[in-house]
């Protein structure tokens, strides 16, 4: 490789920086450039500042990228690929540059002693850039070999209306769920269900009532149908050598509720009434069919060629929508539950997160506690700050806050607990109100930054 002499004005800011304290390291990390090129500069610099020579800014101090050196072509093409990709993760995911000096910003989610957890959460108001940020980010997470599962319940990544540099460099595979269903039971027994089919009867009633507010009552009725349904089957609560048999599927409950239903001798009968016809449409619907390919998380990490699935939810309406995509959220939580602990090996994105719930113990407080742990990250995304929960805030270290208003300082004060160079609410309320499209707040390792986020053709070139 021929040798590549760094700009004077490169080697000035390598200088600069150098004398502020920075590592070099995290030098070539904000300038992306390899170590060994800064370490060049810093240690002729030093060399100079001893002996009296002129400095690296006024000689044609050169920097080869690659030391000449015997070897067969393989070992040195195999020593260049383990290069590029020690590069890239030291670099990181890239983000954008920064508004006022344009250095690059780069998310390491991976790196829990730079951040705490590798969730990201996006704000910002329609129009402001949340959407083309996100196909951005995970378009890098590719790069990365990080897969990622797009809930998609708002159209915002149909396929057909995607950025085209988007589809040719993430190459994403879509799951129309709305209209062809997925075979997947949301009554299984995970091996971390410790309670066997009371912990499954508890998660599932749990979703259905956050989504149709049962209340007690009807919500115990549900209780009932599910183990019942589980006793017909021949799995016993009180039997752990039963739950590995196959579960009763949905057609199976809503049987059983009916019969429950039309059962006088079954105290809250008026109740089962209600609650049969309440579900009517979900169990029509039929969005989790008991034929067909087996769902398999484990598919889609492993798949090399896609590692972008979008997960399409029209054609459901409202209410079943949320019921299916919470089901599932929990169905992917209790399998890299039981997987066991992991480094980070697949993100979860939910774009337009205002359509889901928060609430404490639901899988999205539990995915954002929890994990971590098992390898998954999640970036989500909502117009308004106030459809996330406290614990969204708390256990995200990463956001992206575009143009947002927030008249009583609310958020601001939240986001000025995060950054150590950003203590002012009012300054953080002052930036975040006027940024343009496109550009947004980056708060990352407790430091936040203005940042225009990097479009498709200018991260090809960095690609390429």
């Amino acid at each position: 490789m021929p040798p590549q002499k760094l700009s004077d004005d490169v080697a000035r800011e390598i200088v600069r920086l150098h004398e502020l304290g920075m590592a070099p390291a995290e030098i070539a990390q904000q300038l992306s450039l390899k170590k060994l090129q800064v370490s060049s500069i810093v240690a002729h610099e030093e060399l100079i500042s001893q002996s009296g020579s002129e400095s690296a800014l006024e000689s044609d101090l050169v920097y080869e990228e690659e030391p000449i050196i015997e070897a067969e072509p393989e070992t040195s093409v195999a020593m260049s690929e383990e290069q590029e990709v020690e590069d890239e993760a030291v670099a990181g995911i890239y983000v954008g540059d920064d508004k006022e000096y344009g250095d690059q910003h780069f998310w390491t989610p991976w790196e829990s002693r730079q951040v705490q957890n590798p969730h990201l959460m996006i704000i910002g108001e329609s129009g402001s850039g949340k959407t083309y940020a996100t196909q951005c980010l995970v378009a890098e997470l590719a790069r990365h070999r990080i897969p990622s599962i797009i809930f998609d319940y708002g159209q915002s990544f149909e396929l057909d209306t995607l950025d085209r540099q988007f589809t040719q460099s993430a190459n994403p595979s879509e799951y129309l769920i709305g209209e062809e269903g997925l075979a997947l039971n949301p009554l299984t027994i995970f091996p971390k269900d410790l309670q066997g089919p009371n912990a499954v009867a508890s998660r599932v009633s749990d979703v259905f009532d956050a989504v149709y507010h049962l209340g007690d009552i009807q919500r115990k009725v549900l209780i009932d149908a599910i183990l019942h349904s589980f006793d017909r089957e021949g799995i016993r609560v009180a039997d752990r050598t039963t739950w590995d048999q196959s579960p009763p599927s949905l057609a199976a409950l809503r049987g059983v509720l009916e019969e429950l239903a039309g059962d006088r001798d079954y105290p809250n009968s008026k109740n089962a009434v209600g609650l049969a016809a309440r579900l009517t449409t979900f169990f029509m619907l039929n969005s989790f069919r008991s034929d067909g390919q087996p769902w398999s998380w484990e598919g889609f990490l492993a798949e090399p060629n896609h590692r972008v699935h979008v997960l399409q939810f029209r054609g459901l309406e409202g209410k079943t929508q949320r019921v299916v995509v919470e089901l599932l959220l929990w169905h992917l939580f209790f399998y890299l539950k039981s997987e066991g602990q992991n480094p980070l090996r697949v993100y979860c994105v939910l774009d337009e997160a205002h359509h889901l719930s928060f609430r404490d113990g639901g899988p999205i407080d539990s995915l954002l506690r929890e994990a971590r742990k098992f390898g998954l990250g999640l970036i989500f995304a909502s117009q308004q700050p106030e459809d996330f929960s406290p614990a969204a805030y708390s256990n995200s270290a990463s956001k992206l806050v575009f143009q947002t208003t927030d008249p009583t300082l609310k958020i601001s004060k939240v986001l000025a607990q995060k950054c150590r160079n950003h203590e002012d609410p009012k300054g953080i309320h002052d930036l975040i109100s006027v940024l343009h499209q496109g550009e947004a707040f980056f708060i990352t390792q407790n430091k936040g930054y203005s940042v225009r986020i990097a479009d498709f053709r200018r991260r090809a070139t960095l690609w390429t």
